[in-house]
């Protein structure tokens, strides 16, 4: 029988906040029961992560910060491993480290870096996080890649957790998903296009059957390195997360936003709208068909969803 993970919830935030309201949401969520403030990595507006993460982490005592996702094209991979092993550090072991390939046109076009073809992103992304795992073992590195070229360089500081950060991925399709599953610690997994309508294109699959899919191929991705699903966390971003007495029209709304009828909205793994009694049975149904025990509450709506935390954090 899997492993039952208990479950955990996190904030992903993205407004830029002034020092003292930043330290202060940081300290509200750890007070509401949140296992987790995430920033992301972009160059529309919002905190630079890490800095923003070492000053969350300064203001709270149990709070894990981490970054959902660091894009890797916008860093070189010695010093992005010297940022997050700076976090782990500071942060006294509390730092989770997130990597993606890079999805958001804006930040290539912004940054004037090239958008190359998913696949090449991708490539640069695996040969990313090989190098920064040699850089967290604390012993000079030398290595010619594809990509990039290391020579003599130990990584420094070490962290505090060992061999390395717990290492996040997040990705939708299969070829990054089986990938997540040779490699991750958590897996963070994004709505499955096939289950959406995309422009013109119908979906092709249910919701359930999207997600069905995605947790498979992750396994796939397991059993090819020996592992498995109980050796993973999974993970997902709610969008949208709405405490209500009033479901249908929020889910109406959601269907529209995603692509999927309103039904199947009230069924997506990635949409939780509700009462607090109807949320917290709808994650334990969910923990137990998928696994999915890490849920992700966007920072507006983390108040409204603190008594769903309070509710079943742990169980």
């Amino acid at each position: 029988m899997a492993i039952k993970r208990a479950i955990r919830f996190g904030v992903a935030a993205h407004a830029v906040l002034d020092g003292g309201s930043w330290r202060t949401l940081a300290r509200k969520v750890e007070d509401q029961g949140y296992g987790t403030l995430l920033l992301p990595d972009h160059t529309n507006p919002q905190l630079a992560p890490v800095p923003g993460l070492v000053a969350a982490a300064a203001a709270t005592t149990t709070l894990r910060v981490g970054t959902q996702v660091l894009c890797n094209d916008l860093r070189n991979p010695v010093i992005a491993a010297k940022e997050i092993a700076t976090l782990d550090l500071l942060s006294e072991g509390r730092a989770d480290w997130g990597m993606g390939a890079g999805w958001l046109p804006s930040d290539y076009e912004g940054s004037g870096v090239r958008f190359d073809p998913p696949g090449v992103r991708i490539s640069r992304l695996k040969e990313s996080i090989g190098v920064m795992k040699a850089l967290f073992a604390g012993e000079p590195v030398d290595h010619d890649g594809e990509h990039y070229s290391v020579h003599g360089v130990s990584g420094t500081p070490k962290p505090v957790q060992r061999p390395h950060p717990p290492l996040l991925i997040g990705a939708a399709q299969r070829r990054m998903l089986r990938y997540a599953g040779t490699v991750a610690d958590i897996v963070s997994i994004s709505p499955a296009w096939e289950s959406r309508q995309i422009g013109p294109y119908p979906p092709s699959v249910t919701v359930e059957e999207g997600m069905d899919r995605q947790v498979g191929w992750i396994s796939e991705g397991a059993a090819s390195q020996g592992r498995s699903l109980d050796d993973l966390e999974l993970s997902l971003v709610v969008i949208p997360a709405s405490v209500t007495d009033d479901p249908d029209r929020v889910l109406d709304q959601a269907a529209v936003a995603n692509g999927v009828t309103t039904d199947e909205a009230r069924r997506s793994a990635h949409i939780l709208v509700g009462s607090v009694e109807q949320i917290a049975d709808t994650i334990l149904e969910r923990r137990d068909r998928w696994g999915l025990s890490n849920w992700v509450i966007p920072v507006e709506a983390a108040d409204a969803f603190a008594p769903v935390v309070a509710r079943i954090s742990g169980t």
